[in-house]
């Protein structure tokens, strides 16, 4: 067959050359005396130069027979032999296949992957009433949470953003989200899970949070995981002299844990109008070179689950007051950061009430954090959350409730963060237990993989 002919001589010509070479460095050995010339090779080299005569003119008559006179050959549309058909299948499968020849560009195929985890140990004077589903409940040792984080760009119109969270009770989807990042007049589309773009404290991870224990406002209001769902956001950059951006957001949220004002399943949405809406204006202002400032407001609208039509918003206003002196290479920094809520509830009320009722409560924090160095923070907070009677979401918490708590963080690397916490907590509204709670608890968090930078 043609195949076999031209592999033979393919063979027969790399013989060649190699038995040339090493003849012409036996040559070249014996020219410069390094080699004596009566040895026994040098001796034989003209015995290997006839072999290679041989070979020669054996590889001119496969070259004949591969390659017949033009006049003998047939039409050229005839079948050729199923060897060369299958050489050029192969010929054209390797120029169709793409090859990746640059390590850069066969890296960027693969997706950022992090892993965070969060372990803490607390202790309690009582029996606590923490509301964050990612607090530390437990006496003793506790998981808050183990984060794998999944980010990659698809192509030049999306980037892909998934977070997992693994506890000792399960696995669930906390974000997955695609976001645009090639639309016009500084629009920017996001779709999928993700957390409610409203406050400070709500769209953040926990491994972002300046406190061990979630607010409890947010615990209140939007339940333990905060405010989050399946949905479509639209956000734009506007176009002042300042930096500010709006964002509007629709969403399916009910549950206890994430949107517990609201509707208790996402299955309860029937129609467009059970859907929620949220909307929010965020607003940034450099006051001097080394303090900013930065506003915003939300509010969020949709139906709650006590029939009758019954509604709940909650409104909130945020600020961060942001001092970082260039002088300090950025390592130094101060922050002041509050945030308010108000929410309106409304309820059947008594059977024969015909227009129901309307619970209002409201609450909020005050934050003041420093760090003198990279490797050092300082934080302190205080808590307010007014209590309601006849809220049937909250039938205890009829009064005013405090908290206050400080911490001592230390990085010893930008991957891992220990962190000391005393807190005490009063609730006037209970009974069997001690009005008066104290707590202390120490964090321990480590990141492995890449992961981007924290949100201003």
């Amino acid at each position: 067959m043609m195949m076999t002919k031209y592999l033979g001589a393919v063979m027969s010509i790399a013989l060649l050359f190699q038995l040339i070479g090493t003849a012409e460095v036996s040559a070249e050995e014996a020219a410069n005396g390094e080699v004596d010339p009566q040895n026994p090779e040098v001796l034989a080299q003209d015995s290997v130069e006839t072999e290679l005569e041989e070979l020669e003119s054996e590889i001119l008559d496969e070259r004949d027979e591969a390659d017949p006179d033009p006049s003998e050959v047939g039409d050229p549309g005839e079948p050729e032999d199923a060897a060369d058909d299958e050489l050029r299948r192969l010929l054209d499968e390797s120029v169709a296949t793409p090859r990746v020849d640059d390590a850069s560009t066969a890296q960027s195929m693969n997706p950022d992957i992090s892993v965070i985890s969060d372990f803490a140990f607390a202790w309690f004077s009582d029996e606590p009433d923490l509301v964050g589903g990612h607090d530390p409940v437990d006496h003793g040792f506790n998981v808050q949470g183990i984060e794998l984080g999944i980010q990659s760009a698809i192509d030049p119109y999306f980037h892909f953003d998934s977070f997992i969270v693994f506890t000792l009770w399960g696995v669930e989807v906390e974000e997955a989200f695609g976001t645009t990042t090639a639309l016009p007049a500084n629009l920017q589309l996001r779709a999928g899970q993700y957390l409610t773009n409203f406050g400070r404290v709500n769209p953040t991870h926990l491994h972002a949070w300046n406190f061990v224990t979630q607010p409890l406002a947010l615990g209140k209001f939007f339940g333990g995981e905060g405010l989050r769902g399946l949905g479509v956001e639209l956000s734009q950059m506007l176009p002042l002299p300042w930096l500010a951006e709006w964002y509007l957001s629709v969403q399916n949220i009910g549950g206890s844990s994430t949107g517990r004002s609201w509707l208790s399943t996402p299955g309860d949405v029937q129609q467009p109008t059970d859907l929620t809406l949220t909307g929010r204006l965020e607003q940034y202002w450099d006051l001097t070179s080394s303090l900013a400032l930065l506003f915003g407001l939300s509010g969020v609208f949709g139906p709650n689950d006590t029939g009758r039509g019954n509604r709940s918003e909650v409104y909130g206003a945020d600020l961060l007051l942001h001092w970082n002196p260039g002088d300090a290479g950025g390592h130094r920094t101060v922050g002041w950061q509050h945030e308010f809520l108000l929410r309106r509830r409304q309820t059947p009320g008594a059977a024969d009430d015909d227009e129901g009722d309307v619970l209002q409560d409201f609450g909020g924090y005050s934050e003041l954090y420093y760090s003198p160095s990279l490797f050092w923070r300082f934080a302190a907070r205080y808590e307010y959350v007014a209590g309601v009677e006849n809220d049937d979401l909250d039938p205890d918490w009829d009064e005013d409730r405090q908290r206050i708590a400080a911490n001592i963080s230390y990085y010893p690397s930008h991957f891992s963060r220990i962190r000391l916490e005393y807190g005490v907590d009063f609730m006037p509204y209970r009974t069997d237990l001690d009005e008066l709670v104290h707590m202390g608890m120490l964090q321990l968090e480590l990141v492995a993989g890449a992961h981007g930078a924290h949100d201003f």
